[in-house]
């Protein structure tokens, strides 16, 4: 033990002195290091405020558990009296309201029973579903059935370990920008330290010995910047989340899980970099120090072209620092790319908070009734009802052996279309694609109110016309065709078959072999409106019933439907809309009604301020971006400064040394811009890619987002990587300017800047 102690005194001591004598160059890890504890402060201190905000809401709306409907004198009462329980200790539920009605259609009793299950949660769950449901179902009479519907309330304990699992990914994915930020810088310093630790291995440093030297310096730069920092990201979380009503929460655990966090960060950061540089040869690392840009090599050299000495032989050579450049651009702009993707992640959380759900869902099939006038009219009349959406009026083409040809010229570049060659179809000389992933609909003028709320050119009403459709611009979110209003389709309806085709294939083969083996007849269809952001996982085509019944030759069905309420709906407003909605279900039997909790969800989720955060953690990773720019190259121009002062020996001015400086910024800048726009769309597409295509295979929910690079955000990033790119440049040129007595730094003994 006292070994350790004294490995630990000896190491610490020696890690203070070297990052404080050297202060200067330990800055950026300092703030470095400041960042990654404030990213992931806000992270944790957020988490555990949201699982309050959302607990709270949830608990101010439920007060029950469970509620079951349309029970039967007999299931009441066994319920309300708990029959099911002997003794106290089987007790599993309180009844906290109960609700008597009369079935108008055949006058019978029913109940509504709301419970709320005590003791542990799902113990009490389980007892209930394997004893109390099948007592239930054998105290229903014939023909009547009874439905549960669960809240939030039981739902939460779930929502909180989904929650923990988000943050888990999210700590993973932070935890790699982290350790790539302090990686980066430490691989920068290595870069421009290659001597040094040459030397250090030439007098038997082994990875032991150079990994526990950078642990103990980042570790002293760690516990000096734990606790502002740890300030900071609660202040900052603080600031984010005093409005939502239910006070600011702060865990604990919050400082042990940054300080945890932070350790891993640390550590991983020098191993890579330290495991690499100790398996280096150390002769190949000392004469790295020649950083002499004037000749590459003696086969090599530019005096061969007669061009001006020095500037022309500086801009001719900068293939030789093609690494560094590249390393420099790459990390310095990708922080920047991170800032756009971070605001891009703001954009999909708000879209996701106001796209258009459904807050009911109706189900009329046991009662016998299908949706009409009189119901529409009923519904409307109710206060905060937007719209009724039918769902049984919809039929994938390829269910029914049909497919869509669309123009060569409607169709974006490299989509993954068949191409159609007009063997059983008159092209005129056109050429064709051909899809069927593509989902018909019938519409009703007031189904068009769903499609109103998306973003559409052209006229909705159309589709209510003999030979018009409305259509989707996308298959599976990703824009597919460039449609225009007048433009023309053909849509296939299969009329019979020369042979039958294999029932395993998909996909392309598939329709290729109906196309060859069926046969059918097209109709011609006018494109009347273009929706531009509706959810496609199959191409959606409007039309309206008689074109619906021609093609798929089914009549919609109206037995299920969705009711669409106001945005600005509260959950108070939600709870009586759906408590009328039930009154008014009794007149039409047994009909089934489901609170999809839409509002309530958007309010907790609102309150989560999940925009606000992203935005945050965005403009901290921006800032890393000069971090890099600035560290790295005041390194790189400080190590040439004996270079320079070489070239002033062989006869340059303070003119042309200018001249080397400005002409590398002004190219860093040029790279940078280039760099900048190319990793930043990249990135924007990965993460539109990622929500559109890849995400509702395990969602299972289709919600759009619609590729965003904010003008804002392009143009900070742009404006920030070309600022960084000159000036990380001419900063140490200024620098170099004022210790203008080449004397000094070992050059011909000449005032730098009296030729000027």
């Amino acid at each position: 033990m006292e070994k350790v102690f004294e490995y630990l005194k000896r190491s610490i001591t020696i890690a203070w002195k070297t990052v404080f004598f050297n202060f200067r160059q330990y800055l950026p890890f300092f703030i470095a290091i400041i960042i990654v504890q404030i990213l992931y402060g806000m992270m944790t201190v957020s988490n555990d405020n949201n699982n309050h905000v959302e607990y709270q809401h949830v608990m101010d709306q439920y007060d029950y558990h469970m509620v079951l409907k349309g029970l039967n004198d007999d299931q009441a009462r066994y319920l309300i009296n708990d029959e099911g329980a002997v003794f106290k200790s089987d007790i599993v539920f309180n009844v906290v309201h109960s609700e008597e009605y009369v079935n108008h259609f055949n006058g019978e009793k029913r109940y509504d029973i709301y419970l709320f299950f005590i003791n542990d949660l799902k113990a009490s769950l389980k007892r209930f579903t394997t004893s109390y449901e099948k007592e239930l179902a054998a105290l229903g009479s014939e023909g009547t059935s009874f439905t549960k519907a669960t809240t939030p309330l039981l739902t939460f304990e779930d929502n909180e370990r989904a929650n923990a699992v988000t943050f888990v990914f999210i700590t993973l994915l932070l935890l790699a920008v982290c350790i790539f930020l302090l990686t980066s810088l430490y691989n920068i310093r290595i870069n421009q330290y290659k001597f040094q630790y040459g030397i250090y291995l030439t007098f038997g440093a082994d990875f032991k010995m150079l990994f526990s030297t950078c642990f103990w310096e980042l570790f002293i730069i760690f516990v000096v910047t734990f606790l502002p920092s740890l300030g900071v990201s609660t202040l900052i979380s603080w600031l984010i989340y005093r409005s939502n009503g239910y006070g600011f929460l702060f865990n604990g655990l919050s400082i042990l899980k940054t300080f945890i966090f932070t350790l891993i960060v640390i550590l991983a950061s020098c191993w890579t970099p330290m495991k690499i540089m100790s398996v280096k040869d150390p002769m190949g690392l000392i004469i790295t120090e020649d950083n002499s840009n004037l000749v590459t090599s003696p086969m090599r050299s530019f005096n061969i072209f007669g061009e001006k000495f020095p500037t022309k032989y500086e801009l001719y050579s900068l293939w030789r620092f093609r690494k560094y450049n590249l390393q420099v651009l790459t990390t310095a702009i990708v922080f920047c790319a991170l800032f756009i993707m971070g605001l891009y992640m703001a954009n999909i959380y708000t879209t996701d908070l106001y796209y258009p759900r459904p807050q009911f869902e109706v189900n009329l099939k046991e009662s016998g009734f299908e949706y009409d006038e009189i119901m529409s009219r009923e519904l409307y009349a109710m206060d905060h009802v937007r719209a009724v959406e039918i769902n049984d009026n919809a039929t994938e083409a390829m269910d029914i052996a049909s497919h869509i040809l669309i123009p060569t010229k409607n169709v974006r570049p490299f989509k993954n279309l068949v191409r159609y060659d007009g063997t059983m179809f008159d092209t005129g000389g056109k050429s064709y694609r051909a899809a069927n992933q593509v989902l018909y609909t019938a519409m009703s003028e007031e189904q068009l109110q769903i499609l109103e709320d998306y973003d559409y050119v052209g006229d909705l009403k159309t589709v209510l016309e003999p030979g018009y459709v409305v259509v989707g611009d996308a298959v599976s979110n990703v824009p597919t065709f460039r449609f225009k209003v007048g433009d023309q389709i053909q849509i296939a309806v299969k009329t019979g078959q020369i042979h039958s085709v294999d029932s395993n294939v998909t996909g392309r083969v598939l329709l290729k072999d109906q196309i060859s083996f069926f046969e059918f007849e097209y109709l011609t269809f006018t494109v009347g409106a273009i929706i531009k952001d509706i959810p496609s996982g199959s191409t959606p085509i409007f039309m309206n019933l008689d074109n619906y019944k021609r093609i798929t030759g089914k009549t919609p069905k109206a037995s299920s439907f969705n009711i669409y309420l106001e945005h600005e709906a509260t959950p108070d407003e939600v709870n009586e809309l759906y408590a009328r909605i039930r009154l008014w279900s009794h007149d039409y039997g047994d009909v089934k009604i489901s609170n999809k909790d839409v509002a309530l969800t958007n309010f907790v989720a609102h309150d989560k301020h999940y925009n606000e955060l992203y935005v945050a953690i965005s403009l901290m990773i921006l800032v890393i971006s000069p971090l890099v720019w600035f560290f790295s190259q005041a390194l790189y121009y400080g190590k040439r400064e004996k270079e320079f002062n070489i070239l002033q020996s062989l006869g340059a001015v303070a003119k042309e040394i200018r001249q080397i400086y400005l002409q590398g910024g002004l190219s860093m800048a040029i790279l940078s811009l280039i760099f900048s726009i190319i990793l930043s769309y990249a990135g924007s597409y990965i993460l539109f890619y990622i929500y559109n295509v890849i995400m509702p295979y395990f969602t299972r929910e289709n919600v759009r987002y619609v590729f965003y690079m904010p003008w804002y955000a392009i143009l900070t990033s742009i404006v920030m990587s070309v600022f960084c790119g000159f000036f990380s440049t001419y900063l140490p040129y200024r620098n170099y300017y004022k210790n203008r007595y080449s004397l000094e730094n070992g050059g011909a003994g000449r005032e730098f800047g009296a030729d000027e």
